[in-house]
């Protein structure tokens, strides 16, 4: 005998989703199996599933199939092929008594009457089966076969697709702080909806040996701030467990917030590029405690806005993506160019005298706003290097990289020279 179980048995669920777009089902239901039950049907399960992933814990599973020959009308007749079945007139609701002979391409019927033995090769009358055919289902199930000894629970868990989470993030700029809120978006597309279900999300990446699939499909949006997640590190990654259960519908895109930080100190520069036209504005910040953060950030966008103190409106300034980044990080945003910082990077001297070469170099920098300014310009070389002269300090970020760090006065200007020599002498000694 055969033992059906559907999600009106689950006792409790819970979900954990990855960022490499699956997650991990963990299910407990109540079954209760008789010792004549050797085989279970547990239904509603993610049509998505990993089946070699599948982990079973109150039953001792001998076989089992994963079914998802699903009910339609094709699949229907086919399987009353020479089988008894019934027309029914639309209008008098009379049946008579038939035998299904073949279902052609398209639906089409060939039936033979049980009283005149005459053939039917096309009928608007309605066909009307006696019962669900054995063998399929509604939704897609795990079919299993089992040593046959009573059970009253079983556990299980596996892998599913369609699953996926990102981190999205808001700052509000303020003059000398920013306040930050973090959402973690989740997209259910694995054709199961979890009704009260514990979530937790895994930042990190996780190898897998399958190929991911690209869910596709609309997603019904869904915002809510009243989660107060758990963030602890999980072996290598981290991971934040929901305050409260939720349902996640089938899909379904939900908004949870996962972490606030308010009065937060940052700093606004300017950094040039060699080869750019217009300076990045670089808004930097570190994710410590102490300055009103200091939590594991996973990867994901950052939005930025400031307020318009002439009517009190937050006006959108930038965004920025992350890595994951853990506490006691910097976070480092480059959100835009600047409209009135205007500089000229040029080399204004090049000689060679014996094996060492030497360089010149002029930055001129225009500040136009009416606030000073700090502006940032990083310089690269290589072979064995020494600076013989520069009109302003210089941080040495590596062997072969210095950095410039400046402020320019309000509506004013500043040039920075440099030069250096590189000994090519012992540069081709050393390649030796």
């Amino acid at each position: 005998m055969r033992k059906v179980s559907t999600r009106k048995d689950t006792e409790e669920i819970a979900l954990t989703i990855y960022n490499g777009g699956f997650g991990a089902v963990k299910e407990k239901r109540s079954i209760d199996m008789k010792a004549d039950e050797s085989e279970l049907i547990f239904g509603d399960v993610a049509q998505l599933i990993e089946t070699d992933s599948l982990i079973v814990e109150g039953i001792n599973v001998l076989e089992f199939n994963y079914d998802f020959d699903l009910v339609s009308r094709e699949k229907l007749l086919e399987k009353y092929v020479d089988k008894q079945v019934y027309l029914k007139d639309r209008e008098t609701k009379e049946k008579k008594s038939c035998r299904l002979l073949s279902v052609e391409a398209g639906g089409r019927c060939v039936l033979e009457d049980d009283a005149t033995k005459e053939i039917y090769t096309d009928t608007k009358e309605e066909i009307v089966l006696p019962s669900l055919p054995s063998g399929l289902i509604v939704r897609p199930a795990l079919v299993w076969k089992t040593d046959g000894k009573p059970s009253e629970k079983v556990k299980v868990s596996y892998l599913s697709g369609g699953f996926r989470w990102h981190a999205n993030y808001v700052v509000e700029m303020k003059e000398e702080t920013l306040n930050i809120a973090g959402w973690a978006e989740i997209q259910n597309t694995s054709g199961m909806t979890f009704e009260n279900a514990r979530i937790k999300l895994i930042a990190g990446d996780v190898n897998r040996e399958v190929e991911e699939m690209e869910p596709d499909g609309m997603y019904e949006l869904e915002i809510t701030s009243s989660y107060e997640p758990e963030v602890k590190a999980f072996f290598d990654y981290h991971m934040y467990t929901l305050g409260q259960a939720t349902t996640l519908k089938d899909n379904q895109s939900k908004q949870i917030g996962i972490l606030t930080g308010e009065g937060i100190p940052y700093k606004q520069y300017y950094q040039l590029g060699l080869y750019e036209d217009k300076a990045d504005i670089i808004v930097e910040f570190q994710n410590r405690q102490e300055h009103g953060l200091g939590v594991a950030m996973p990867q994901g966008k950052i939005k930025l806005y400031k307020e318009d103190t002439a009517d009190g409106s937050l006006e959108f300034i930038g965004e920025d993506g992350i890595m994951h980044t853990p506490k006691n990080e910097a976070i480092t945003l480059s959100i835009g160019k600047a409209f009135d910082i205007a500089f000229e990077y040029k080399k204004i001297d090049h000689k060679k005298m014996g094996g060492v070469e030497y360089y010149k170099y002029e930055v001129i920098i225009r500040n136009h706003k009416e606030t000073e300014a700090e502006v940032r310009f990083e310089h690269s070389r290589h072979g064995v290097w020494e600076m013989v002269t520069s009109s302003h300090e210089y941080i040495k970020v590596s062997s072969s990289q210095i950095e410039y760090r400046v402020t320019v006065p309000a509506e004013g200007d500043i040039t920075v020279e440099f030069e250096y020599k590189v000994d090519r002498r012992i540069d081709v000694n050393l390649r030796k």
